[in-house]
């Protein structure tokens, strides 16, 4: 069912802290594919019916003459990334490409504004449309693009059983070639690992391998807390199996509304899956949140930093302290030292996670920032990262100083490659 247009189109994602593709791109709200495991239909501002909003066609052409062609000097935050032309994540929460986009052909139009600005621009989905004109076209067109493909498995059977409104495994495969042999870079996305049902890295890696994929990042299952959940019973119901209670055996931690495997339990099959695609010639994107320094290339966990055009990527984030202080001490200062816009982040938050008016901050980027390094607990601080520790020690600025666990550090040192790309 559709409704009328949102509104936010272009916005900065709530991961600002820890991620190098903060600007994130929609052309629809709520997704028709409805996969189980989906997260993206509980978070923010969606709901789990089956309502899909388009967005206006013409909005993201209108912000990008008034940046690039009136001279447009406004501060606010977006359009100050778009002067820095940060790349921008087109599908961070619903497909581009799903039944929608036969009607309304909204992403269509966002894609002929950002080819017209040739802007650096990384588009996730699920659907075999993006291989066909005038999309395929478009994106030549637009040149600084890399296509992420998202698999909960390269097998039909199993992704049928998760995501069964999605185009096929083995279709998409297909399409990764197409464009592979069409110049244009593709990357792939293993999310989510479902432990106990996703096939062997060797067997997912080689057929990525396989149809030029340039980058694999993975991401293990998360699932939602209340039993009740929509979600949870349809992904329970699919796999026949009670994911609660085998997370619950695993002493799994909550992660705001979901469930989330402990590292140590992750740590095996990152280790597999990181041998495998480094053995190919592929790079390898570690995209549980925790792990997020062990991706092979600089920007966070996509892997984009390697292809021509993606230079800016946003580095004024805790994300990139961390991988750059690997095995050292990390400091604030880390941070700091890369650019940021100003302003208020606030009206891009939700109500509890402001700053501004129950504080004494202005709530800008660094006020954010600040507010989750010097507090370790905090989601996103150093510490959420597996290895990193608070020490006592407070520098003249008045921030924490974090450092390395040793034995942790000690037992990823053959997962762990050089920090290029920073």
């Amino acid at each position: 069912m559709l409704a009328p247009f949102f509104t936010t189109p272009l916005t900065i994602t709530s991961q600002f802290s820890f991620c190098g593709l903060p600007l994130r791109l929609d052309s629809y709200a709520g997704c028709a594919f409805s996969c189980t495991f989906c997260f993206a239909r509980v978070r923010g501002g969606n709901s789990f019916g089956d309502v899909v909003r388009a967005a206006d066609s013409a909005k993201l052409d209108r912000i990008f003459r008034s940046v690039f062609e009136e001279d447009d000097t406004s501060g606010g935050m977006v359009r100050q990334f778009l002067r820095r032309r940060v790349p921008i994540h087109f599908g961070g929460m619903s497909d581009p490409f799903q039944p929608a986009e036969l009607r309304y052909r909204v992403t269509e139009s966002f894609l002929q504004a950002l080819a017209r600005y040739r802007y650096p621009t990384v588009l996730s989905t699920r659907s075999k449309m993006v291989a066909c004109e005038p999309y395929i076209n478009l994106l030549k067109q637009l040149g600084n693009v890399v296509v992420q493909f998202s698999f909960c498995s390269s097998r039909d059977e199993v992704a049928a059983l998760f995501e069964p409104y999605s185009t096929s495994p083995s279709n998409l495969l297909g399409v990764m070639s197409t464009l592979a042999r069409e110049g244009i870079a593709v990357t792939c996305r293993w999310q989510p690992y479902i432990p106990g049902v996703s096939e062997p890295a060797e067997e997912f890696v080689s057929r990525m391998s396989s149809v030029g994929c340039r980058h694999v990042a993975l991401e293990h299952l998360k699932i939602p807390i209340e039993r009740s959940h929509p979600l949870w019973g349809k992904l329970t119901k699919s796999a026949g199996r009670d994911f609660y209670s085998e997370y619950k055996s695993l002493n799994a931690l909550r992660d705001g509304r979901e469930y989330v495997l402990p590292p140590q339990a992750k740590l095996p099959t990152i280790r597999e899956v990181a041998r495998a695609v480094r053995t190919r010639g592929m790079t390898f994107g570690a995209a549980d949140n925790e792990f997020q320094y062990l991706s092979d290339t600089g920007c966070c966990c996509s892997g984009v930093d390697q292809f021509p055009g993606f230079e800016n990527w946003f580095r004024c984030q805790i994300g990139c302290a961390v991988r750059e202080g690997f095995g050292k001490r990390i400091t604030y200062g880390s941070v700091s030292r890369h650019w940021a816009p100003i302003g208020s982040l606030d009206r891009f938050l939700n109500s509890r996670s402001r700053l501004s008016g129950r504080t004494e901050l202005s709530g800008s980027l660094h006020d954010h920032l600040r507010a989750r390094w010097n507090s370790p607990k905090a989601p996103g601080s150093p510490a959420s990262f597996y290895g990193v520790v608070p020490t006592a020690e407070i520098t003249s600025a008045g921030n924490k100083v974090y450092v390395w666990d040793s034995k942790i550090l000690t037992a990823l040192g053959d997962l762990k490659v050089s920090a290029g790309g920073l």
